[in-house]
């Protein structure tokens, strides 16, 4: 390597005598000439990644898996070609060895965090293509476990990185976990609920009772699934307010998943008053079925009967399935044949039972008589 002395002989002479002063063994022109050349590199490697992203973005890319990889990357692989470049600069600089080993301490805890940067850029890009390839597969229902998986490989990614940091910075991890062994029991114990909240969001990955998105009933509540992390689960309600259940506690409760249904129960009953007649009643019957055979919505093998004699009506049941998964059509389906329902009761000369048996009331002159 060219000797630095050498290099800059000419460029001292020019200096004036202020700028030889030295701090913390360096001269001051030194110091100066830093954020100058840290400058130059900067806006070398933002023209250099200019440069590689226009070339890049010209290949054919039917997928976008380039443009997605530039986006992704771009800035921390620009972060570390000019940490190498300051590195590299940095040798021609005539440093004192105090100096030095400063700006190899910043260089390597940057670099460390760069690369870690650029390690969480890779997790996300990897699980993001993960999910496009499962859906382009036909495998939609398996991305519920992308969240969760990346959230344990970043977790582990930040770990490992501080730990290969501290290392670097010459702190003794070993000794300093082994310290921690005096107070691993107590540890253990405040960690055993967090472990089984892990485990047990892994089992409802895994398992898939429910996915995020879902709409699902979990004890005697309801709520749509918003995310399942590492620790609980969040569920949105009916009412808009957010739920947080620890992963452990869902995973023991009974969860009933209404977005797996692939019909909808359509179940009524008819009350008609007493007075009736059964020719009206068979009327009924008859439009009835005729309505809901005829709805290309309706599944076969419904039914339609006459269902018996309560107190205050006399009953018809009935019990289809709406053939679609979707609730906000199921509640149109199922409007649209109530309606119609009303208008076979009228048509037939029927009347709907009340809830209470009816009040005669009798006149006065009738009673005066009696």
């Amino acid at each position: 390597m060219p000797d630095s002395k050498t290099i800059f002989t000419s460029f001292d002479i020019i200096l004036p005598d202020w700028m030889h002063y030295r701090v913390h063994g360096t001269e001051v022109w030194t110091w100066l000439l830093i954020p100058v050349l840290l400058l130059v590199i900067w806006f070398l490697v933002r023209v250099l990644g200019k440069l590689v992203s226009v070339f890049l973005k010209r290949k054919e890319d039917r997928q976008g898996l380039v443009l997605e990889i530039i986006r992704e990357l771009r800035s921390p692989v620009e972060l570390g070609v000019g940490i190498w470049l300051f590195r590299y600069s940095r040798a021609f600089l005539p440093l004192d060895v105090e100096t030095k080993h400063f700006w190899e301490s910043i260089e390597l805890m940057v670099g460390t965090i760069t690369g870690l940067w650029l390690v969480l850029r890779m997790v996300r890009l990897s699980c993001d293509r993960l999910a496009v390839t499962l859906d382009r597969s036909g495998k939609p229902h398996a991305k519920a476990v992308i969240p969760l998986m990346r959230k344990v490989l970043k977790t582990t990614v930040v770990i490992l990185g501080l730990i290969f940091l501290l290392q670097n910075m010459n702190v003794d991890v070993g000794a300093m976990l082994a310290g921690l062994g005096i107070g691993g029991l107590a540890l253990a114990l405040a960690g055993q609920k967090t472990v089984e909240n892990l485990f047990a969001g892994v089992s409802l990955v895994m398992d898939q009772p429910a996915r995020v998105g879902d709409f699902c009933k979990y004890g005697d509540s309801v709520g749509m699934i918003e995310d399942i992390g590492l620790r609980s689960t969040r569920i949105r309600t009916p009412d808009r307010t957010l739920v947080t259940i620890p992963n452990s506690k869902l995973a023991e409760m009974q969860i009933e998943n209404f977005a797996w249904r692939d019909k909808i129960l359509f179940k009524s009953t008819i009350g008609l008053r007493y007075d009736t007649q059964p020719a009206a009643i068979r009327e009924v019957l008859e439009a009835v079925k005729t309505l809901f055979y005829k709805r290309p919505e309706v599944a076969e093998g419904g039914r339609i009967r006459f269902a018996g004699l309560n107190a205050n009506s006399m009953d018809l049941e009935i019990f289809a399935y709406i053939q679609t998964s979707d609730f906000l059509d199921f509640l149109v389906i199922r409007e649209e044949l109530l309606l119609e329902i009303m208008d076979i009761v009228k048509h037939a000369g029927a009347r709907f039972a009340a809830p209470f048996p009816p009040v005669v009331l009798e006149k006065e002159g009738r009673r005066a008589g009696e």
